[in-house]
């Protein structure tokens, strides 16, 4: 089961953000590809809107043990191995891989 991302495990600055993305280097990249240019504008609507836009992947890199488990479920999914996953609908509704109803019951 995959940990819920902790809310309070990275700052929301532009350095606490870079940090915590050297776990996912190709998001790192991206980051630092849009951070400078959008600092050469000096528009700081813009730095925040940057800022804000990765910070809930830098929480997602920072808590740990969440990426692994993310993709370590992924990995599972592409290979086909889906047993004992439960999925959810929009209404809440649980269901397994064949889209068989599941008793949410036994699945907290």
């Amino acid at each position: 089961m995959v940990p819920d991302v902790d809310p309070n495990v990275c700052e929301k600055t532009p350095g606490a953000v870079r940090a915590a993305l050297r776990r996912r280097p190709d998001w790192l990249r991206a980051f630092e590809q849009e951070w400078p240019s959008t600092a050469t504008d000096f528009d700081l609507p813009a730095l925040t809107d940057v800022v804000d836009k990765w910070f809930p992947l830098a929480r997602a890199c920072a808590t740990p043990g969440y990426l692994d488990d993310v993709e370590h479920t992924v990995r599972r999914m592409t290979e086909g191995n889906t047993e004992g996953m439960v999925f959810w609908d929009a209404e809440g509704r649980a269901y397994d891989a064949e889209n068989n109803p599941v008793d949410a019951q036994r699945c907290e």
